[in-house]
């Protein structure tokens, strides 16, 4: 192997790390941000079975 074909081969595998890293980070920054719970009170729906004002 040539020092040219070692260099290659070093910054190609380099390369694909670097690359796997920035995917990985992507993502888990992405679910980081997101909210892990609902923003604001969750209340219970109305009876849907009762007539409501604005229905025909």
């Amino acid at each position: 192997m040539t020092r040219r074909e070692f260099f290659q081969s070093v910054l190609k595998t380099a390369a694909a790390i670097a690359v796997g890293i920035y995917v990985f980070t992507d993502k888990v920054s992405i679910k980081a941000f997101r909210q892990k719970k609902y923003p604001g009170k969750v209340k219970q729906l109305p009876n849907i079975y009762t007539q409501g004002k604005w229905r025909g």
